[in-house]
């Protein structure tokens, strides 16, 4: 699911590992806006039926836009993406996902 300007897409999320109750989600770019974000979560909230999504991330906007949509986070993985390169986990719950209507 992207946004696209210009014929350029510029922002994007990837969703990983679908278990049924969780999707790991995959975020990048920037740009996003409130309408995006609301359907990213009606699609991983109503039409996957999931009750969570799990961001995995070493950057730090990233942490930042997944805990302005309500996320929160859950722990570290060390060496994630490599020596010296940790992974943040961030758990983002239906029942507190900001832009649900």
């Amino acid at each position: 699911m992207g946004i696209e300007r210009g014929g350029e897409v510029i922002a994007g999320v990837i969703f990983n590992c679908f278990t049924g109750p969780n999707v790991e989600v995959t975020i990048a770019g920037h740009g996003w806006t409130r309408g995006f974000l609301r359907e990213v979560g009606k699609y991983v909230f109503d039409h996957l039926g999931c009750i969570r999504m799990t961001a995995t991330t070493e950057k730090s906007e990233v942490i930042a836009i997944a805990t302005r949509l309500g996320g929160t986070v859950e722990g570290v993985m060390r060496d994630f993406y490599g020596p010296g390169r940790d992974g943040t986990i961030i758990g983002i719950l239906r029942n507190e996902y900001r832009f649900l209507s």
